[in-house]
């Protein structure tokens, strides 16, 4: 992905906006412990499970990611 409108094109709005967030989090970073506790014991927008899924997607997908 070249830029945030493709990521956009591929994933929709609600899932490429998560992983973006995730991704700027990982480059100031941030370890996953501490974007968990941000994203899901603090502010609650996200589940245990569903960040657990993000994180893995990212995982997955990060190498094609060049815009971050």
């Amino acid at each position: 992905f070249n830029n945030e409108r493709d990521l956009i094109k591929v994933l929709g709005w609600s899932r490429s906006s998560k992983i973006i967030y995730i991704l700027k989090q990982i480059n100031e970073n941030k370890s996953k412990e501490d974007i968990y506790e941000d994203l899901v014991e603090e502010n609650k927008l996200m589940k245990s499970k569903s960040f657990q899924n993000y994180w893995n997607h990212i995982d997955r997908i990060k190498n094609d990611i060049q815009f971050v």
